[in-house]
């Protein structure tokens, strides 16, 4: 891959946390929910993203294998909505940002520092994990370091296979239901 699709990959991959400003978006805008709204920008993307594979359209940033699949940022926009419609804020939160962040992360360590893998990107999930746990939730630190242990873990797993479904999507909804397994059989 060209020097500047490697380096636009990563950019528009760490901008994943964009998706949260669903957040701070009114629950209703011009009579219409956010949630509504929001499905009708996740299918307007959608929409692009047949029309390109039908095409066989090439769009700057894809890796040559994506031209005949469905590409990472369609991936990533499906994992964010079922996180923002689906699941609590604070998974969400978590999953996402841990996807936008360590899956680029993993990439540059795979490509230039492999012995740091997947050690890094552990302690990078596990750290944004807790971070934003705390604040976003009462847990105690026991229950924190418990779900961030696991969030990691299986948000790492989630980045290894190789099959038609990208990590882009794997690397959110794994620790998504993981997690919110985890919060409502134990917590």
């Amino acid at each position: 891959m060209a020097e500047g699709h490697h380096i636009f990959r990563r950019l528009f991959h760490s901008f994943a946390w964009i998706f949260l400003v669903y957040y701070f978006i009114p629950e209703t805008i011009f009579g219409h929910s956010r949630a509504f709204l929001f499905l009708i920008i996740v299918l307007i993307i959608l929409s692009f993203e047949g029309i390109r594979l039908y095409n066989g359209w090439h769009v700057f940033g894809l890796r040559p294998y994506e031209r005949h699949q469905i590409a990472a940022y369609a991936w990533a926009t499906m994992a964010a909505a079922i996180a923002l419609l689906l699941f609590p804020m604070h998974l969400a939160v978590v999953c996402l940002l841990g996807m936008g962040l360590i899956d680029p992360l993993i990439g540059e360590l795979k490509d230039f520092n492999k012995q740091l893998y997947p050690y890094i990107p552990l302690i990078g999930w596990f750290a944004i994990c807790f971070c934003f746990m705390s604040y976003l939730t009462d847990y105690n630190l026991q229950q924190l370091v418990v779900l961030s242990a696991i969030g990691s873990a299986v948000a790492i797993i989630g980045e290894y296979p190789r099959i038609l479904i990208d990590d882009d999507f794997l690397m959110v909804v794994i620790p998504l239901v993981v997690l919110r397994v985890v919060e409502i059989a134990f917590l």
